[in-house]
């Protein structure tokens, strides 16, 4: 009320009473000669009540106090009043702190637009810049797009960030996580210095856990754009979640694309090799000189989209460390391969291992639960090298995967006597005989409590000390789970020649189980 009178729009007019309450915020203002009990009244509305055809000396404005009093309304301006407001009036209007003003007007209906006009302003300004987000996001169509949008309209920097307040896309903010939350909201101590700013979760696929947030940081006497701004970040959110959803589509697609390949280039299709060659160029694809394949096999808590978030921050740790060519992603994992123009001398294969081994231990550093184990095929020639080599690779990857390790890296030639192992089980007999062996044990171990515990204390040469520690538990629980598994198996766990058996067989499925 105090700014609106200062402004002039309401004339030369003068407080007669209820000074108190010239602080309260007027939301619209309206007009009427007659303002009664029966008169609706909103939270903050200003009445601009035409007083010319008042009695004198009535109760008319006393019931106008009252009704404004009732309804919560910011104030009563009595305009063109044809006698001087009497002193119970004015003790009314104090005791009640609403603000009664009395001004002259030669047109009522034109002094309460121009008021109005001016108390609807922000609002009209509000309607504008989501007017013009609207209309911007037709040409923003990318995350980094939209954000830069908003950032334009609200005059302030918009970030999208991630729950320990790293910066995904956009301008770099320091945000603290607390200030994180599950709505949209705006707070004093947003940014990590204390700054003031406004907080929104962005919503990529309903249902799921909020991940993602825009975050537009503000400084001291932004009010005004956190009044308006929240509802457009808001709006903003909404595009940036459908951009995120566009992207993971188009990835989803052109994952699927690269797979498919894949599969003919390894020889499960029935394309012939020159169309399969064309195929290869165009993704980018070479198959020329020396070709040294390689296949990541992941386990734990993943899924495709997994695969697909973390495609490129594997494909740019990999160039880091040497390996520089194609990276397709599959529903458990990547391959690829790397060209040379020569024969990579024999000992080359360890650079390769051992390069392969630090990226995808960076990968699966703050994953937990996450496994990575991988194979390298011999070096090749053409695409039947390639083919060959991926093949290679694969049954490479399934034998590191047959360790215990969280990350395991072989080459085909350094594995030996497994390969042989691993022919073995591949025939139906020998499969059917574990599976026959094993069947007491797994049929009353739904959640592979004990045979983890068996292949573990094999594993440990017998050690029940060094099984508990392995497992986490204690050593008493390891005997009893022991105790059970010989009965259960109708095995004599002392006897070195039945332990070897049983180890084998433990060994056979866990590569079986690897190479699934």
């Amino acid at each position: 009320m105090k700014q609106l009178l200062a402004t002039g729009a309401l004339g030369d007019c003068h407080v007669v009473a209820g000074e108190e309450g010239l602080n309260r915020v007027v939301s619209d203002v309206f007009v009427t000669a007659h303002c009664d009990l029966a008169t609706p009244i909103s939270t903050g509305l200003l009445v601009v009540l035409d007083a010319r055809e008042l009695q004198p000396n009535s109760y008319a404005l006393d019931v106008a106090l009252r009704t404004v009093r009732d309804g919560e309304g910011s104030g009563l301006v009595a305009v063109n009043a044809v006698s001087a407001t009497g002193i119970a009036t004015r003790r009314l209007a104090d005791r009640f702190s609403t603000a009664l003003v009395e001004t002259e007007a030669t047109d009522v209906l034109a002094m309460a637009a121009a008021a109005r006009e001016l108390v609807l302003q922000p609002a009209v300004h509000q309607a504008a810049m989501m007017s013009r987000l609207l209309r911007g996001l037709d040409r923003a169509t990318t995350v980094d797009g939209t954000l830069a949008l908003a950032s334009e309209i609200l005059g302030r920097p918009c970030s999208l960030v991630e729950a320990s307040g790293a910066v995904i896309a956009g301008p770099q903010v320091s945000v603290r996580p607390q200030a994180l939350r599950q709505h949209a909201y705006h707070a004093p101590d947003v940014g990590s210095g204390g700054e003031p700013g406004m907080v929104c979760p962005v919503v990529v696929v309903p249902g799921e856990p909020v991940r993602l947030w825009l975050v537009c940081v503000l400084a001291d006497g932004d009010e005004p754009i956190q009044r308006a701004g929240l509802d457009l970040l808001g709006v903003a959110s909404w595009a940036v979640g459908a951009n995120l959803v566009h992207d993971r589509l188009a990835m989803e697609r052109d994952a699927r694309h690269r797979l498919a390949l894949l599969n003919e280039v390894v020889g499960s299709g029935e394309l012939p090799d020159e169309a399969i060659l064309a195929q290869m160029a165009t993704f980018g694809w070479s198959a020329a000189g020396w070709i040294s394949a390689f296949h990541v096999q992941l386990s734990g808590p993943v899924d495709s989209n997994w695969v697909l978030v973390n495609t490129d921050a594997l494909a740019e740790t990999l160039v880091e460390v040497g390996i520089d060519g194609p990276l397709i992603e599959r529903t458990d994992g990547w391959s690829g391969w790397v060209c040379a123009p020569t024969e990579p001398a024999v000992g080359d294969y360890q650079s390769l291992t051992r390069s392969l081994y630090d990226a995808l231990l960076s990968l699966v550093a703050d994953a937990d639960g996450v496994s990575a184990h991988a194979g390298v095929g011999r070096p090749a020639t053409g695409l039947p090298g390639l083919r060959a080599g991926l093949t290679e690779a694969r049954q490479a990857a399934a034998l590191a995967g047959a360790g215990a390790r969280r990350v395991a890296v072989r080459h085909i030639d350094e594995l030996g006597i497994q390969r042989i192992m691993l022919g073995w089980y591949g025939s139906a007999d020998f499969g059917r005989v574990v599976a026959a062996f094993l069947e007491p044990l797994t049929s009353e171990d739904s959640d592979g409590e004990l045979l983890r515990t068996l292949q573990t204390y094999l594993d440990c040469q017998s050690s029940a000390t060094s099984t508990a520690a392995a497992l986490g538990v204690h050593r008493n629980t390891v005997m009893k789970r022991v105790d059970r598994i010989a009965d259960t198996l109708n095995v004599n766990l002392h006897d070195p020649d039945q332990r070897l058996a049983l180890q084998l067989v433990v060994r056979m499925h866990r590569l079986d189980q690897a190479g699934r």
